[in-house]
């Protein structure tokens, strides 16, 4: 699978963060992965999948709220052409992507639109090997408790985060209670 911005380079239009991200991928991948491309697995009436013969076709039907364009034929063909290129030689040279397998080449072809998530943050409550929260002067403040993702600092996130801080902010808070 490949993941392409909007490919705007050219049009006058913004290129970084300037559109929807688009996954690239053909009908090969479909089999391979073993996915169903319809309804109600992808959602096609608000814009947020496509499909076509050609690459070109899909440049073009890629039209949404968020994207008023198509992609620029040329620029999702040269990307994919691109893209196939760092199959044949077995590396990414953009990215260092390792051993890219698999070439976009296969009829149909698909766009999906690809919402990044964010795992984890900076950004956050502050708080204690109890998991309390701390205050701006580094005060615990009485009987608030955070963790999981709401918890600031760069660590471990995910349900294993969740739990283990909702436990120990649990245990905790329970203690204070008695």
């Amino acid at each position: 699978m490949n993941f392409l911005n909007a490919a705007l380079a050219g049009t006058g239009l913004p290129v970084n963060g300037g559109g929807p991200i688009w996954a690239i991928f053909d009908a090969d991948a479909v089999k391979r992965e073993k996915w169903n491309p319809a309804p109600p697995n992808v959602d096609i009436e608000k814009g947020l999948f496509f499909t076509a013969n050609s690459i070109t076709e899909l440049a073009n039907k890629v039209v949404m709220k968020y994207q008023p364009k198509g992609i620029p034929a040329d620029a999702l063909q040269n990307t994919v052409a691109k893209y196939n290129s760092f199959v044949d030689a077995g590396k990414d040279a953009d990215f260092g992507k390792p051993t890219p397998k698999y070439k976009i080449q296969t009829a149909p072809f698909y766009a999906a639109w690809a919402v990044p998530v964010i795992h984890d943050t900076r950004a956050g409550l502050r708080i204690n090997g109890r998991c309390q929260v701390i205050d701006l002067n580094g005060h615990v403040i009485p009987g608030l408790y955070c963790g999981g993702e709401s918890a600031g600092g760069f660590s471990e996130h995910g349900l294993a985060r969740c739990t283990v801080q909702g436990r120990i902010a649990g245990k905790h808070a329970a203690a204070e209670k008695s």
